[in-house]
């Protein structure tokens, strides 16, 4: 589905007018402009009040009860956060939801004509947690922990041949090639207390909300920073957030009223609350979709040509309309709609057709029975009915899957280190970025080290296809090379795409200010409870 909200008679407007790319080649990065204390068409909307109506004002206070499906990984400033965690923590800039570059620790910032010089103004009297000042060595020092550390899913950082730091609030980055998706990186670098980033106990930043605990597998506590650089700001004293993996427990917990978020709610329940008035329903698209993973260096999985004709095995309209209830759209590419990647043909190429698979499973020499394991996280519902689904379908191809649902941090570790002998059931991220950029920080799309083992050995033409994308300065060209990229995806077939996924949260009728971002988070420095 595209960009869009689903509420009750709180209805919001995501959707965004566009993700485009983040600079033109013919006029530099946009100027930077004060942040707005909401996105635009992220509220949810009301009737018009009455003339003598005030508009609600934030009210300070109250800790906001946060149910998550997942856990923090770690407590480390440079492996992907999730909505929470990465509220500890501030970026040199950040994207509103429509892709627009806000300020946020750089207060302005100068891009040379060729796009291989950036220079950041930062923003004075900024203090970390421990009460120390941010400065231009500490946005370095991130920069250069974030390139040597493996699987941040911050690889840009490798970008830069030189970070200088002229003065205490001035910051450098070179590079020797254009690099005008910058700002993808720029947008996810957390910025840490240089002394503690690499203490696994703790989590020092400079964010609007200070780490108090984590108890892994149960609960992350975060408290108000009082001295945070935007006045009056956060509104809430902390927040909570639950682990909750048991998909009716989350359901259960929500409606039973200890909870005032949930995330990625259990697309039944989201529908039947639709229309209760007690509840506020947001979806959004950030970046994430849905996709089948195999191990490509498995038989007959490093055949491309039996890969080809699982393209036809996956009954993506099944899995968009029935598990998913109409709240996602069945593509076989990761893209939004809003996204200069977005190629409708190619979306809708490969219906499902199990009698052509056949053929094709024939013709590609693979004589069965084959045997194999099917790979999924337990905290989805929808995964766990698919997989069942296309467990019975893969049966009438003559292979044999046996499902094996998986807590968060076992599922990472089995398949981000192809410790399977068959297939993964779950999703990649960033495809709200640019498509350039998700094919370098998604584990899912990157052709140097995903999920299907694809990259071993390394695939040198899509490897060099996607340095071209992403450092080809003019729009125009670029738009060309995301339509290669989709059909190297297509033709390789190291996922398969199932459909873009959309975030769904649902909160009480008390929470108010909730901003999506493009960072797929919230801006909960932004929420109040009434």
């Amino acid at each position: 589905m595209e960009q869009l909200t689903l509420s009750r008679r709180r209805a919001l407007g995501l959707i965004a007018s566009g993700l485009g790319t983040i600079v033109a080649a013919s006029c530099g990065v946009p100027a930077p402009t004060t942040p707005a204390t909401s996105v635009a068409g992220s509220s949810p909307s009301k009737p018009a009040p009455a003339a003598a109506s005030a508009t609600p004002q934030p009210k300070t206070g109250g800790t906001l009860r946060y149910g998550s499906d997942v856990d923090v990984n770690r407590l480390d400033p440079h492996f992907r956060l999730g909505d929470v965690y990465y509220t500890v923590y501030d970026r040199l800039t950040q994207y509103d939801i429509n892709h627009n570059v806000q300020p946020m620790l750089a207060e302005s910032w100068d891009v040379s004509s060729d796009f291989t010089t950036i220079k950041f103004n930062l923003r004075k009297g900024v203090q970390f947690h421990n009460g120390t000042e941010l400065d231009a060595t500490a946005i370095k020092f991130n920069s250069e922990r974030a390139r040597d550390l493996p699987n941040t899913q911050l690889d840009e950082a490798k970008w830069w041949t030189s970070i200088e730091t002229p003065d205490k609030y001035t910051v450098i980055f070179k590079s020797d090639k254009p690099r005008p998706l910058a700002f993808d990186y720029f947008a996810f670098l957390n910025t840490a207390e240089p002394t503690s980033a690499s203490d696994p106990t703790k989590a020092v930043g400079t964010g609007p909300f200070k780490f108090v605990e984590w108890k892994q597998k149960d609960s992350l506590t975060l408290t108000k920073n009082t001295s945070y650089w935007q006045s009056g700001k956060p509104y809430l004293d902390g927040i909570v957030m639950s682990v909750i993996t048991d998909p009716q427990a989350m359901v259960s917990r929500f409606e039973g009223g200890s909870l005032d978020v949930a995330i990625n709610y259990p697309v039944t329940d989201f529908v039947r609350l639709r229309d209760d008035a007690g509840y506020t329903q947001y979806t959004f698209s950030a970046g994430n979709f849905s996709c089948l993973g195999m191990n490509c260096q498995v038989a007959p999985w490093d055949n491309k040509k039996a890969r080809e004709a699982l393209l036809y095995a996956v009954d993506r309209v099944r899995w968009a309309t029935t598990v998913q209830k109409g709240l996602e759209d069945p593509s076989t590419l990761p893209w939004p709609k809003t996204s200069p990647a977005y190629e409708e043909a190619k979306s809708n190429a490969f219906q499902f057709d199990l009698e052509k698979a056949a053929a094709m499973l024939k013709a590609a020499g693979v004589t069965g029975p084959i045997t194999g394991d099917m790979i999924m996280q337990n905290s989805s519902a929808e995964l766990t009915a698919f997989a069942q689904i296309l467990q019975n379908d893969f049966a009438k191809l003559g292979v044999t899957l046996t499902l094996k649902p998986q807590d968060q941090a076992s599922y990472l570790d089995v398949v981000n280190n192809w410790r399977y002998q068959g297939f993964w059931l779950g999703g990649g991220s960033f495809a709200q970025l640019d498509p350039a950029t998700a094919f370098t920080k998604s584990r899912a799309l990157s052709v140097t080290g995903n999920s299907s083992a694809f990259s071993a050995p390394v695939n040198a033409a899509a490897v060099e296809l996607v340095g071209r994308a992403t450092t080809e300065p003019d729009s125009t060209k670029r738009k060309q090379l995301y339509s290669d990229l989709n059909d190297m995806l297509l033709d390789e077939v190291y996922i398969i795409c199932m459909s873009p996924a959309a975030n769904r949260l649902i909160t009480t009728s008390k929470v108010h200010g909730v901003a999506p971002t493009l960072h797929s988070a919230q801006r909960w420095w932004e929420t109040w409870l009434a």
